[in-house]
């Protein structure tokens, strides 16, 4: 039932991979409306089209601080890198990188400890630079990240980071993430798709002012508003579940929709509740799934 949608996030990947800009793609909605389902069933063919996928999710209740979930994505990038490029091509990364860095090359491996696999072929080469200082303001962070994803991000090389709970976020997470998006002279090839849920956030959330600047500086960004399923949705998704044909299944199906407004997550619970307390069950002598109509509408 959100084929549309699919279909919106599916067409903005591919023009960050044909033309090489970046972009921001934002997903609203309550919990439980399936904004990760929703991302993660573009995970497959987006890797099959050659994407590098980066996925994470900010914590309500966390002792790491917002901006570590960020660099926790980009250092799940550099294992990406190491797996899915050959030998040549890490050799010629490790050699930008290099020229990039610098003597501050420590300071990405302090930052990324997963970028010492990229240069697990000149281990020698990182070990002249290991006596150099490493401390970082978050200023001097957002630029390693920029140089980092300079080397990293190409046209033919497309980058996918998602960050879903973005509610939990805060300006410095939301700096950097933006820190990576806006270097349009350097970076290519970075499609953002953020998650949050709009009914957890006020009005002076940093959320809001990470889309400003996003417009700003003229980055594409495609906002969704994700609601509950449709209620022909709802049917067909109960009939997959009861393995009935949908017909069969519409009052039942009406009944759901109407006490979770679509809610993918809401609906899935309510028809295990359902089946927990033998409302809906098996019948071996029918081979189906059996329930009283009445009997569901009257749940509360």
């Amino acid at each position: 039932g959100r084929e549309k949608e699919i279909s919106i996030i599916s067409d903005s990947f591919c023009r960050v991979a044909t033309t090489g800009v970046c972009e921001a793609f934002l997903i609203r909605g309550w919990s439980g409306c399936g904004k990760s389902s929703l991302v993660a069933t573009t995970f497959e063919p987006i890797r099959v089209a050659g994407g590098y996928i980066v996925s994470r999710k900010f914590e309500e209740i966390s002792s790491v601080n917002p901006v570590w979930t960020v660099m926790a994505a980009f250092n799940d990038l550099c294992i990406l890198i190491k797996e899915r490029n050959s030998d040549e091509e890490l050799l010629e990364i490790q050699h930008e990188l290099i020229r990039v860095f610098g003597i501050n090359l420590p300071k990405l491996v302090r930052i990324l400890p997963n970028a010492k696999d990229i240069f697990s072929t000149q281990a020698s080469t990182l070990h002249l630079y290991q006596k150099v200082d490493s401390e970082l303001t978050f200023k001097g962070l957002c630029f390693a990240i920029q140089c980092f994803m300079s080397v990293i991000s190409a046209k033919s090389r497309p980058i996918m980071i998602f960050l879903d709970d973005l509610q939990w976020a805060d300006n410095m997470a939301l700096g950097l993430i933006h820190a990576a998006l806006s270097d349009a002279s350097k970076i290519t090839g970075i499609f953002f798709v953020g998650g949050y849920r709009n009914n957890e956030i006020q009005e002076d959330h940093a959320i809001f002012s990470f889309i400003d600047n996003l417009e700003s500086y003229r980055i594409g960004t495609t906002k969704l508003d994700l609601d509950g399923m449709e209620e022909q949705d709802v049917n067909m998704m109960i009939s997959d579940a009861l393995a009935v044909f949908p017909r069969n299944c519409r009052a039942l199906s009406s009944a759901l929709f109407q006490k979770t407004r679509g809610n993918p997550l809401f609906v899935i619970e309510l028809l295990e509740s359902l089946v927990k307390r033998k409302i809906i069950q098996y019948s071996l002598r029918k081979r189906r799934w059996v329930w009283d109509d009445a009997e569901v509408s009257g749940e509360e």
